[in-house]
């Protein structure tokens, strides 16, 4: 049994408490697997149904919290033009999405040089993480015309129990739009071991021949990827008045030991 620790308030963007979510989490008759360039990256498309994600896009609107973050993800309303997040707490919600993801997903083998947090704290180098949960931290952003997120890492979670931690990100969309693009970004660390990688934000917009891939948010689909590969959001044009919003969250996998 994991044990699951709400962030300090004060800590985390819009903290919200989420509540008891009375409608279903259904996955898409449509949903399908789509092949992508780099292998840590998986694409689903038609994941979650139309009415799902009218419902959570709802429950995000009546939350009523809209805390902004900069192009760098920090709360600095001064740096850029970025989103407006609540950072959500639901062990329902996590309970009924990993019902729906991991059955997808297969056992992880982890070298040198796979760019997710595997290594840290994990003496014996254990290699191979089994997926079992996602976490209940979920965070629900809405981007509006401008809106951006410079090339950055994300970061794994470790837990006390030593044997628990997340080590893929993931992105929900809730809205198809035709611009804002989650972008993969070569970065030109492949070569280092994951321990002698500089995962420092980066302080500009990317140009695009360093663009590797790059995925338009669609309604209902999800982007599943390992925490440090660098990715932006692209620069959302607004189109029609309406906002780009997701979800982001994690997936905990457990070590597996001799």
């Amino acid at each position: 049994m994991i044990l699951h620790k709400k962030p300090e308030q004060s800590k985390v963007p819009g903290f919200w408490a989420m509540p008891l979510i009375k409608f279903p989490i259904q996955i898409d008759s449509n949903f399908s697997k789509v092949a992508t360039l780099i292998p840590e990256i998986d694409y689903w498309n038609h994941f979650l149904s139309p009415d799902t994600c009218d419902s959570l896009r709802n429950l995000f609107s009546e939350s009523k919290i809209s805390a902004p973050v900069s192009i760098n993800g920090l709360l600095d309303q001064d740096y850029g033009i970025g989103s407006q997040r609540a950072t959500g707490w639901s062990l329902q919600l996590a309970n009924e999405l990993s019902e729906l993801i991991i059955p997808h997903l297969n056992e992880k083998f982890c070298s040198e040089k796979t760019p997710t947090d595997w290594w840290q704290g994990n003496p014996n180098k254990f290699p191979i993480w089994i997926p079992v949960q996602v976490s209940p931290l979920f965070r629900f952003m809405k981007y509006e015309s401008g809106g951006e997120h410079y090339a950055h890492y994300d970061a794994g979670f470790l837990y006390e129990d030593g044997i628990h931690r997340t080590l893929k990100s993931f992105v929900i969309y809730l809205t198809t739009n035709q611009s804002g693009a989650t972008r993969f970004i070569r970065d030109n660390l492949e070569n280092f071991n994951i321990w002698d990688r500089n995962h420092s934000d980066w302080d500009r917009r990317v140009l695009k021949e360093e663009v590797l891939s790059a995925f338009l948010p669609r309604e209902g689909s999800i982007l599943i990827f390992d925490h440090r590969i660098c990715h932006d959001v692209d620069v959302y044009l607004g189109e029609r008045d309406l906002p780009r919003i997701i979800i982001r969250g994690d997936l905990i996998y457990k070590m597996k030991t001799l």
